[in-house]
């Protein structure tokens, strides 16, 4: 079954579920969620919202930051999620706010060490894998500046170094990004990464590679010191395809 077919049986099997959910129970809840969210995936609840769910973080005192793409916020282009970073303690307060439920906002939660749920793409990456290094997750965290709306978001020179890593060590490929100078893209992105860093990039005051591709963004990073050990590394490797061929 192809991806949209499969995606479209879940939002059919979602929309047949929903309205017996409170019959079910909590044995019979978990297994109806594991039909229509096999990954786990969490949910802003559209009785919250996005601007409530970080209202809610703010009055509980939640220190946390939304990593990139908050532009816009509290609107969320259709098909793209929120990614924000929290504390480990925090990882407590953000479960109970969030659903796993398949409806409203898909959000990205990323603790700092990886902990309590933290981690990156859990249904993949057994163990707590960390999106950052933690060392400079917690820089995130502690260099983070008030948005005008309730929510945290990353100073200049954070977002940038924090954008490219994102880009080289959690997509690859996936981020449209040619491999180097010599070599096309593998597949097109989302996002055009590139145009985006390089309007970043005055004002964090760092100046990026002259030509911005996978490789001189992993040297790039390395040099500012935001690439991963080796064993962080290794342990993204099977879910981006350019690490486990380059790295």
């Amino acid at each position: 079954m192809g991806p949209l077919l499969n995606r479209r049986r879940k939002q059919a099997l979602r929309l047949v579920l929903e309205p017996v959910l409170p019959l079910l129970g909590p044995s019979g809840r978990r297994r109806a969620e594991a039909q229509v969210n096999p990954r786990g995936n969490r949910y802003i609840p559209p009785a919250l919202g996005v601007r409530g769910f970080f209202e809610a973080l703010k009055d509980a005192g939640t220190p946390h930051v939304v990593l990139r793409w908050f532009e816009d916020l509290p609107r969320v282009g259709r098909g793209h999620d929120v990614d924000i970073l929290v504390s480990d303690e925090g990882m407590a307060t953000i479960e109970a706010l969030l659903s796993t439920w398949p409806r409203g906002q898909k959000i990205d939660v990323f603790s700092v060490t990886g902990a309590n749920g933290g981690g990156f793409r859990p249904d993949l990456l057994s163990g707590g894998v960390p999106g950052f290094p933690p060392s400079r997750a917690a820089e995130i965290l502690a260099t983070r500046i008030r948005d005008p709306g309730p929510w945290s978001v990353p100073a200049p020179r954070q977002h940038l170094l924090g954008l490219a890593y994102h880009a080289v060590y959690l997509k690859g490929y996936q981020s449209g990004l040619a491999p180097d100078g010599g070599t096309p893209p593998r597949q097109e992105g989302s996002r055009d990464y590139a145009a985006v860093l390089r309007g970043l990039a005055p004002g964090a005051g760092v100046a990026l590679p002259g030509e911005i591709s996978l490789d001189s963004l992993d040297r790039w990073l390395g040099d500012h010191g935001w690439r991963p050990d080796p064993a962080h590394l290794e342990a993204l490797k099977p879910f981006n395809r350019w690490l486990a061929e380059h790295r």
